[in-house]
């Protein structure tokens, strides 16, 4: 028997090969040799004498690697290279176009990723999206250079700042941030701004669509033309609207496509004329006198000066403008859009989310903040679910020097992943026992366990010196939203209520997209 099945699968191989013509056959057992050679090579023999770096998933074809799988979901092809190294989550490689690019899984390994800012630079990292965004090498020369001494340090002297630690411009604008968001009073006065547009725009959305549609909206557009709106007034002012009323609308199309920045796509006419819109607008917005331009955030007015006193060019300026605005806004309106989607299809869930949120509004419309904050753990919980269920963001480093992390040495000059998505389909965040329902949307698993919000395996802000300022902030503005929404109009899903597919075959920056088509329709009108 054992002997008829090599019989037949040797007839089978031969009648394949008198199915080849003749003048291909040979060249196509050359290609395939070589393939065969190098998969051995690669994959089984390499590693043998490297056995402490991290192992690489194999695949067939020289240089291109999985880049094609990986553009259409990243997160499917790490869990393919889970599954493949039977779920020891050790750090292991992937390769992308000529890039071998290393992934870190395990919460411990992560933290320890974290910790490590010696060899584990996150600036780097930084720099290269600035590069990516079109910032000239002359301006980050400058940006990135470290004084050597206060004297050398005009930047500081002409702004008045204290810089005892003789930071670059870059590393300083990292503590812009944080004075911004994190400080008590650059925080309060955003949170307050934010918040105030935050209703007006609403108002104003509700008003025209009252005007234009019945009331109509897509769930989507609406979403987006409320929060980036907002965010966008509370850090610019609004000054920027006056000059470009679609300001929202050309972001968001460019902040669509701009995957294909990072990737380096090759068709990408609309993305780049659609981020020529943007800076078109902010080009304008910047060449106005200061005292035109009322309005301006702390952040905003810090890296206009800092870069004006290095000496950074109109047009690097208007890009760093441009990388303001895409940090202020590219994820937040994409988590809450989700946490409506699900909102509206769960009658239950919004009748406890509108009753919680009900006592944060006053007769007169005034948002309570501090309740915000401290008493509506279901909103929240629905915010983390949103994040935990489509987010699809990673945190990236660069290992600057061989750097051990858990077993393996990851080689230097790496380009580290670490992606939160894996971890947050990890059994811990179960609600039973018995049944495992990580892969379906229930924010009740933050209410049941509230230490899962601040657990190493849920980290949608990074963590470390990438460790999202905004963070606060973020969930203040969806809740905020949330409650003037449900607290002072009437919402009407039209059509049948679902929530939308995701779409599998388009490349996610941050967070997974609706599927086209499946937007979900709504209605509003004031109560």
């Amino acid at each position: 028997m054992i002997f008829s099945d090599h019989d037949q699968r040797l007839r089978f191989f031969n009648n394949f090969l008198d199915l080849i013509p003749s003048p291909l056959l040979y060249p196509i057992l050359a290609i395939a040799s070589v393939l065969l050679t190098f998969r051995i090579w690669r994959f089984t023999i390499r590693p043998w004498f490297h056995p402490q770096e991290p192992r690489e998933l194999p695949y067939w074809i020289p240089y291109l690697g999985h880049t094609i799988p990986y553009l259409w979901s990243g997160h499917h092809v790490v869990m393919r290279a889970q599954k493949y190294f039977k779920n020891t989550r050790e750090p292991f490689s992937i390769t992308l176009i000529d890039r071998t690019i290393y992934f870190i899984l395990h919460p411990d390994d992560t933290a320890e990723a974290y910790k490590n800012t010696t060899t584990m630079v996150f600036d780097k990292i930084v720099q290269n999206l600035q590069l990516m965004f079109g910032i000239s090498k002359h301006t980050m020369e400058r940006v990135w250079l470290k004084p050597t001494s206060k004297e050398e340090d005009v930047m500081a002297q002409d702004l008045g700042l204290s810089n005892p630690g003789l930071k670059s411009l870059g590393e300083l604008s990292m503590d812009f941030w944080r004075t911004q968001l994190v400080g008590q009073e650059g925080y309060k006065n955003a949170e307050t701004k934010l918040l105030h547009y935050i209703d007006e725009v609403l108002a104003d959305q509700v008003k025209r669509a009252d005007a234009t549609t019945g009331g109509a909206l897509d769930l989507s557009r609406f979403t987006r033309e409320v929060l980036v709106g907002a965010a966008t007034r509370a850090f610019f002012g609004t000054k920027l609207f006056e000059i470009e009323p679609d300001f929202v609308e050309l972001y968001c199309a460019f902040d669509a496509e701009s995957w294909k920045l990072w990737f380096k796509w090759p068709f990408a006419k609309g993305m780049w004329r659609n981020k020529a819109k943007v800076e078109e607008a902010l080009r304008t917005w910047i060449r106005l006198p200061r005292e035109e331009r009322e309005g301006m955030s702390y952040i905003v007015d810090m890296v206009e000066q800092s870069q004006k006193a290095v000496g950074t060019s109109e047009d690097d300026l208007v890009k760093i403008m441009n990388l303001l605005v895409f940090v202020i806004n590219t994820n937040t309106y994409k988590a809450c859009y989700w946490a409506l989607a699900h909102l509206f299809n769960d009658p239950n869930l919004l009748s406890i989310i509108r009753s919680e949120t009900a006592s944060a509004l006053s007769s007169s419309g005034t948002l309570d903040t501090q309740y915000l904050r401290d008493s509506t753990p279901w909103t929240v919980a629905l915010f983390n679910e949103a994040l935990r269920f489509y987010s699809a963001s990673s945190s990236i480093r660069l290992a600057w020097t061989p750097t051990r992390i858990g077993n393996m040495i990851i080689p230097a000059k790496s380009v580290v992943f670490i992606p939160f998505r894996p971890n947050h389909f990890t059994d811990p965040f179960s609600t039973t026992s018995y049944t495992n329902d990580v892969h379906i949307f229930n924010p009740e698993r933050f209410v049941k366990d509230k230490k899962l919000a601040t657990s190493q395996i849920f980290r949608p802000f990074s963590g470390g010196s990438s460790y999202c300022p905004g963070r606060v902030m973020a969930r203040q503005e969806v809740v905020a939203f949330i409650t003037l929404l449900l607290g002072k109009y009437e919402v009407e899903v039209l059509g049948d209520a679902n929530v939308p597919e995701t779409q599998k075959r388009v490349p996610a920056k941050g967070f997974l997209k609706a599927k086209e088509g499946q937007d979900m329709k709504i209605r509003i009108g004031r109560r």
